[in-house]
Parts: structure tokens; C-alpha cells; sequence
């Protein structure tokens, strides 16, 4: 019978499939926050959207009905109070404005822009406490502005 040799300096098999689980595992933790962010990013956006189509619904009738020629402005408190309905009903919000809540107007009032950040909590990257495990702040602005349309 034939001895096997046991070469030395190698890795044996349990050793590489425990780095390789660790990687697996390190790999996968940070594509869950990874997505966790990305889900709340596409979840402030749609917030911020929503809330600036609430707030450009407030236009001021009484401007418009002084001058129906005239392109049509916002009514500022009017505006503010359906943004700031709009985020308690959907996000629970209960500062608005607040800082990080904004509302904007154009100078002219014919346009709103609604600003919305929440922090995200990080799951595996706070375990493993990389970079300080701080949480990330996704942020979204949103812009719309009134336009005359045809009857």
C-alpha cells in the first residue's frame, strides 16, 4: 500500500469553507442594507411627490377669479397645510415644516417644491459596526409647477 503524503503549508477544506461562509455571509449582510436603502429611497421619493401634487392643488381661487387670464399661482398656507396633511396621513409626520420636512415656493407662486430625508437603520453593517454604523439619510426633492392648460 502507498502512503498519502500530507503536503505542508496548504489550507485544508473546513478552513476555506469557513472563510467563504464568512464572506458569504458578510457579502450578503451588506446587500440587505444595500437594499433596505434602495427601498426606502424609492419610498421618500414617492412621499415628496405625493405631498408636492397635494400642495399644487391649493391654487388661489380668488387671484384666478380676479384675472382668469392669468396663469394660475398657489395660495401659500393653503399649499403648506396639504403638504403638511398629505406627509401626516401617508408618513405620520408630525413637525411640518420641520427640518426634515421642507416646503418651498416659487418667488412668483407658481411653483412648490417639497423636500422629505429619513434615516435608515442599518441592520448588518451596525452589527458589524463598520464606518461607525451611523445610519444613512436618503433624501428626495420634488418639484412642481402649475401650467395653464386647454379647456
Amino acid at each position: 500500500m502507498r502512503r498519502l503524503r500530507h503536503e505542508e503549508g496548504g489550507f485544508s477544506a473546513p478552513v476555506m469553507v469557513l472563510i467563504m461562509a464568512m464572506m458569504v455571509l458578510f457579502i450578503g449582510g451588506i446587500s440587505i442594507d444595500l437594499w433596505r436603502v434602495i427601498a426606502d429611497h424609492r419610498e421618500v421619493s414617492g412621499l415628496a411627490d405625493g405631498a408636492a401634487i397635494a400642495g399644487a392643488t391649493a391654487v388661489d381661487i380668488v387671484a384666478f377669479e380676479a384675472d382668469p387670464t392669468a396663469d394660475p399661482i398657489l395660495d401659500r398656507a393653503a399649499a403648506t397645510q396639504r403638504v403638511c396633511q398629505y406627509m401626516r396621513d401617508h408618513e405620520g409626520v408630525t413637525a411640518c415644516p420641520s427640518a426634515t420636512l421642507t416646503v418651498a415656493f416659487a418667488p412668483d407662486l407658481t411653483a412648490i417644491e417639497v423636500s422629505f430625508q429619513r434615516e435608515v437603520p442599518l441592520t448588518f453593517l451596525r452589527i458589524v459596526e463598520v464606518g461607525g454604523a451611523d445610519p444613512i439619510v436618503v433624501y428626495s426633492e420634488a418639484l412642481v409647477e402649475l401650467q395653464r392648460g386647454t379647456p
